[in-house]
């Protein structure tokens, strides 16, 4: 219990092993690129944009321990 691998960890951003390459790759969709594409963003950008301009979060209240205004201008 509690066993540990010899090796060292890999460093945050290293490339992945043979084993993580071959994981990843068996739970990512079919035809799926390696991460969001330029063109999910511009996707996401307009949707954010629409909601935007069409009001849709204009009506939400601000709950008062998010709203961090000073006292006299809230």
């Amino acid at each position: 219990m509690g066993e540990r691998h010899a090796g060292p960890d890999p460093a945050p951003g290293a490339p992945a092993t043979g084993l993580e390459e071959l994981l990843a790759a068996a739970l990512r969709p079919a035809g799926a690129a390696a991460g969001p594409g330029a063109d999910d963003e511009s996707r996401a950008v307009a949707a954010f944009r629409d909601a935007r301009d069409t009001g849709a979060h204009r009506d939400g209240r601000t709950r008062r321990r998010d709203d961090w205004r000073p006292e006299g201008e809230r």
